[in-house]
C-alpha cells in the first residue's frame, strides 16, 4: 500500500518565505521612496487627496484611541 505524503508543512514554509521576502522588498522600496524627494512629494500629495476623498472618516493626525463606546458586560444569573 502506498503512503500518502502530506504537502502542508513544505507549502506553508514556502508561503512564509515568500511573505518575508515580499515584506523585505516593500521595506527596501519604501526606503528608496523616502530618499527621493520628488517621489516623496508626489506620494504625500496623493495621500492628502485620498484623505480628502474619504471626508471625515480619516484625519491626517493620529486616530482616536477608542471609536466605539464600551458597553457593560451583562451576565446571566443562575437561579
Amino acid at each position: 500500500m502506498a503512503t500518502k505524503k502530506t504537502i502542508g508543512t513544505p507549502v506553508k514554509k514556502e508561503m512564509e518565505r515568500w511573505e518575508i521576502e515580499s515584506a523585505l522588498s516593500t521595506l527596501k522600496r519604501a526606503d528608496e521612496i523616502r530618499k527621493d524627494p520628488k517621489m516623496m512629494g508626489h506620494v504625500q500629495k496623493l495621500a492628502q487627496e485620498q484623505i480628502k476623498a474619504l471626508g471625515g472618516f480619516v484625519t491626517s493626525s493620529k486616530a482616536p484611541a477608542r471609536t466605539l463606546a464600551k458597553s457593560p458586560v451583562r451576565t446571566l444569573k443562575r437561579k
